[in-house]
């Protein structure tokens, strides 16, 4: 049977193609979107965390070091449930954390005197409490790193009007209901606080009413 040299034609033609698509390469011209070099391919940096929303407390997280040490040290004791635990954390420091406006010599037997049934475990809830909250940061003098003051509540030295919903609670948690009237009449919070220097002395921890 003799072909045509029209069906000729096109069988040549089809060989021609498939011979030139078969001697290109898989990223020549029929792809379009070529990698940049790696010089010019764009860089990705560190995953950063999200800023802070305006005016929040710092988180736990952020704390320096020696003061995130002394923090886990006194709840440690939080945790024991045990009272005299705490003996661990307050011989940490050189000079004893001021408790009361005169010197107390024995922290633990002052902690069981002023304590609600003598054993000193609504103390251990209250520094709990306390320390697992928001705190404020108070700049002394130039060394950023050994004088500022980290006290908690995050609203001890502020007026409560300023109080937000969620400080507010706070509050609520650390003092009684008679408590809280009197300290939103005067305006400012005067129960219990604990105040860590930046270098980790625990300074004080004590009522100011």
């Amino acid at each position: 049977m003799k072909r045509s040299p029209t069906l000729d034609h096109a069988l040549a033609l089809l060989m021609a193609v498939g011979l030139v698509h078969g001697a290109l390469p898989r990223s020549g011209v029929f792809d379009t979107a070529k990698a940049a070099p790696p010089s010019q391919a764009p860089s990705v940096g560190p995953l950063q965390s999200p800023a802070a929303a305006p005016g929040a407390a710092p988180a736990v997280t952020t704390l320096p070091p020696a003061v995130g040490e002394m923090r886990e040290a006194i709840l440690e004791a939080v945790h024991s449930g045990r009272l005299e635990d705490l003996a661990v954390a307050v011989d940490l420091n050189e000079l004893k954390p001021e408790l009361a406006a005169t010197p107390v010599p024995d922290a633990i037997a002052y902690w069981r005197s002023v304590s609600a049934d003598g054993s000193g475990r609504d103390l251990l809830a209250l520094l709990g409490v306390l320390l697992e909250s928001p705190f404020a940061v108070t700049p002394l003098g130039r060394d950023p790193e050994n004088t500022r003051l980290f006290v908690w509540p995050t609203f001890a030295d502020r007026p409560l009007a300023t109080l937000t919903p969620e400080e507010d609670a706070l509050l609520a948690r650390l003092e009684s209901t008679g408590k809280v009237a009197t300290m939103m009449a005067a305006g400012r919070y005067t129960g219990w606080r604990v105040v860590i220097g930046g270098d980790g002395v625990w300074h004080s921890f004590r009522r100011y009413d």
